[in-house]
């Protein structure tokens, strides 16, 4: 097998002083993996166990039967975060809702850098929320070389440590923009750079819908966007965006591509009988994939809040990150056992403190003076492509 890379940075704060960023990394396994970068072979389920690895389908981790464990229901937004989405999040996220642990539900904000408040990133990741990368220049990476990939993403990753003080091991995830993933090279730039997971990938089949897998084997799904990955990619996570049905009967991928209904009942009617799919069968995680701009319709946030309350008065029904589902689709639990489950326990101490008071950074970049909003070191330039404040990087 080829070794697990491991990725040296180094931030330069100032001339004379370097200071070394601890590197991101997957989980490491337990168990003996497959070769890695080359052809995928069909997924033998004997060979491919938890935590290391799940072949792709709908059955349900751990054998337990559906009544005994979770309904996982993840809140994800695409694209910047700035004032034009502040109010809603602060409305769906900071009004006291709470799993019935009695914790606060938390989403994943798969953050791109144009437009976006890093001071506001800041205050998320320190609430508790899961920041992952959505590029910084939000192009179609169709035809993107690894290295352009690892440009975007990667470099997506840096500027999000160095100005929104997201840890740099805390950013596990990304999405594509436009779901457009760029094929094997994609993929081997998540498993060079130590991405834990990628949500990009359209899953069609979604009666029963699918559970998240690894990409140590081939895909048991259809590729609905291609190029989609063919090589073994041991230890990497696909959260694949199961399908939703509209009241019309069409497929769509996330929850504003779909074709909306008038009004709030229809909204509320739509949501309700997609989660019931998931939870009234294998209860595979049911996501609410978004941009923020469609809850500017008034009868889609009405609904979505109908919907988003009623569904967590269930008191097997917890909103988690991401990366806290997929701690439980490792290691998955019983419902009596949750409480003792360290992942889904509310956390005493944050990881920073939240931006209240926000540097306005006017920094110069190729297109003029740029502003930029950070509660970190304000940069002499504007972060961008192979220009994001780290130093040149090494992997080895």
């Amino acid at each position: 097998n080829k070794p697990r890379p491991t990725i040296r940075r180094l931030i330069i704060k100032d001339p004379g002083e370097n200071v070394k960023i601890i590197s991101a990394s997957r989980p490491r396994p337990l168990y003996p993996q497959p070769k890695a970068l080359v052809t995928a072979s069909k997924c033998d389920k004997r060979k491919c166990r938890l935590p290391d690895c799940r072949c792709g389908s709908s059955d349900i981790p751990g054998d337990f039967s559906s009544k005994q464990i979770p309904q996982i229901v993840m809140l994800t937004f695409d694209d910047a975060v700035n004032d034009l989405n502040w109010d809603l999040y602060e409305e769906l996220l900071n009004s006291g809702r709470k799993n019935p642990n009695g914790c606060p539900i938390k989403a994943t904000f798969y953050v791109s850098h144009e437009w976006t408040d890093y001071g506001q990133v800041q205050t998320l990741y320190s609430r508790g929320h899961e920041i992952a990368s959505h590029t910084i220049s939000h192009r179609f990476g169709e035809k993107f070389s690894k290295d352009e990939w690892i440009k975007e993403i990667n470099g997506q990753r840096e500027i999000l440590n160095l100005y929104g003080g997201v840890k740099f091991d805390d950013i596990r995830g990304m999405r594509a923009p436009f779901l457009q993933t760029g094929g094997n090279n994609m993929f081997e730039m998540l498993y060079e750079t130590n991405f834990t997971y990628d949500s990009s990938l359209p899953v069609h089949e979604n009666n029963p819908a699918f559970w998240p897998y690894t990409l140590d084997y081939a895909l048991s799904h259809s590729c609905n966007i291609p190029p989609c990955p063919t090589k073994s990619f041991p230890g990497v996570w696909e959260v694949g965006m199961v399908m939703w049905n509209d009241l019309r009967g069409g497929r769509c991928s996330m929850g504003d591509a779909c074709t909306n209904p008038s009004d709030e009942n229809g909204v509320y009617e739509m949501l309700i009988k997609n989660f019931n799919r998931h939870y009234k069968n294998n209860r595979s995680p049911f996501s609410l994939y978004y941009h923020s701009a469609w809850f500017n319709i008034q009868h889609h946030r009405k609904g979505f809040i109908r919907f988003l309350d009623e569904i967590l008065q269930h008191p097997d029904v917890y909103m988690t990150t991401t990366w806290q589902m997929l701690q439980w689709v490792r290691q998955p639990m019983t419902l009596d056992q949750l409480n003792s489950f360290e992942p889904f326990q509310c956390k005493q101490d944050r990881p920073i403190h939240e931006c209240n008071r926000a540097n306005v950074c006017n920094v110069h970049s190729k297109q003029g003076s740029r502003t930029l909003r950070t509660c970190q070191e304000c940069p002499t330039v504007f972060p961008w492509i192979g220009n994001t404040g780290f130093s040149k990087s090494k992997y080895g």
